[in-house]
């Protein structure tokens, strides 16, 4: 990028936002994240119960929990009628060329602040190696994309649940309309969220010189001169503008569907942007636990794939080769079993890189077994309590190294982090059409 080109390079627009139309109960259409709960089916039997004969988001996504239930295309097929169906009736209103400030506090009184608009797709691409301005944080599981875009492909609607992050710790971005909307403008929503996700408002932003003001903010992120010293990189480092913190497999879909189709509505995705320095965005690691497969031999494995490389630690003082900083430390629980783990860094530069390595090795070798990723140390504790389930608890991931290890490195390991608590997690409350 050149010295001028990033004065018009934002990869944000504002949208036709929709909402749901006044009179909607919002607290029964807001819905967490399809891609959380995945082993507790229970939850979304309570999110259909409630929703039960109303407008709701639940009627519009695919919980992955039921992804192998093998009825899919039925479920797609009533996703997308339902869709028309709800557009038909009157269910949303629109907010012509909007952006919208959103505030989620959470149960324990933190704060998440973000500005829903539309990331140009243009600008995005999830490959390794990538030097767009909006980039995967975390590497990206093809396989996932084909389901997705079958959702995708046949709706009217998306509805999103990305986060993208932006690193402004000058907070230019997003603050100033945080310190101004709310005291001139009421909000288009201000509901509790249920099943513990706290509360949300927002405030729509029209105005097109308070957007420009925003955008141009936003395009100052991708000033070369000041990324390079920001980071500490060379001339030739790819400027990082925009980083995909959550729902990175929702934007490959969208994107995957927009080089597929080449149509103009398709070319942008609904997200919310983030400062990464705001005090309520907080990074919880994304725990492993291996099924179906005895864990006897799931520790055999692993100490023969990384031999001298892990010292595992039961209660006695560890003896290490290297010095205690060279290793990475997790835990290793099955039933009542807890071991502490150390693994040498030099095998990765993160904790969940060195087991990703070895559990995809371990399923390539046994694949009767299965893993699943998991939000929060007691549900993966207490999978790990069933009969044949392993679980490796990691350590969190400070978030001031996101930006730097990204642009230096690339793309972290799949299922690294996770922005909060699953049910932290952005809810589906705005759509666009598609």
């Amino acid at each position: 990028m050149n010295s001028e080109a990033w004065k018009k390079t934002a990869a944000v627009e504002a949208a036709d936002i929709l909402l749901p139309a006044r009179g909607i109960d919002l607290e029964k259409f807001a819905v967490v994240a399809c891609d959380q709960f995945t082993q507790d089916r229970a939850y979304w039997q309570r999110v259909y119960a409630k929703a039960d004969g109303v407008p709701s988001a639940a009627w519009l996504m695919l919980p992955e929990a039921f992804l192998e239930d093998g009825d899919t295309e039925a479920r797609i097929d009533a996703i997308n009628r339902t869709i028309r169906q709800y557009l038909d009736e009157g269910v949303f209103r629109e907010l012509p060329h909007s952006m919208i400030l959103t505030r989620r506090t959470f149960r324990s009184g933190k704060t998440r602040t973000g500005l829903v608009a539309a990331i140009d797709l243009e600008q995005y691409d999830f490959r390794p190696g990538s030097g767009s301005l909006v980039r995967a944080t975390e590497a990206t599981v093809l396989s996932r994309i084909p389901p997705r875009v079958a959702i995708r492909r046949g709706a009217a609607l998306e509805m999103p649940h990305i986060l993208i992050l932006i690193d402004d710790p000058d907070r230019t971005v997003i603050e100033p309309l945080e310190a101004t909307l709310p005291a001139c403008r009421k909000p288009v929503y201000d509901f509790e969220l249920a099943e513990g996700g706290g509360h949300i408002d927002g405030f729509a932003l029209g105005d097109k010189r308070a957007q420009a003001k925003v955008l141009r903010a936003i395009q100052k992120l991708a000033d070369p001169a000041l990324f390079r010293q920001k980071y500490g990189v060379s001339e030739d480092t790819p400027v990082l503008q925009l980083a995909v913190g959550d729902g990175n497999h929702s934007l490959a879909t969208a994107k995957a569907l927009y080089e597929e189709t080449c149509s103009p509505l398709a070319r942008y995705a609904l997200a919310e942007i983030v400062n990464i320095h705001s005090p309520g965005i907080e990074f919880e690691p994304i725990h492993r636990v291996l099924m179906g497969a005895a864990p006897e031999l799931v520790k055999a494995a692993a100490k023969a794939w990384f031999g001298e490389d892990l010292v595992i630690c039961t209660g006695d003082r560890p003896v290490f080769k290297k010095t205690r900083a060279e290793y990475h430390k997790l835990s290793f629980v099955n039933g009542n079993e807890r071991e502490t783990w150390y693994v040498a860094k030099s095998r990765h530069l993160l904790a969940a890189g060195a087991i990703t390595e070895f559990i995809d090795r371990f399923l390539a070798e046994h694949p009767a077994a299965g893993v699943d990723y998991i939000h929060g140390d007691s549900e993966a504790e207490a999978l790990a309590m069933q009969p044949g389930n392993t679980a490796f608890l990691l350590p969190p991931m400070a978030k001031s190294d996101l930006f730097p290890t990204v642009i230096k490195y690339g793309a972290l390991p799949r299922k690294t982090f996770s922005m909060g608590h699953a049910e932290e997690k952005r809810y589906y409350l705005e759509c666009r059409k598609i």
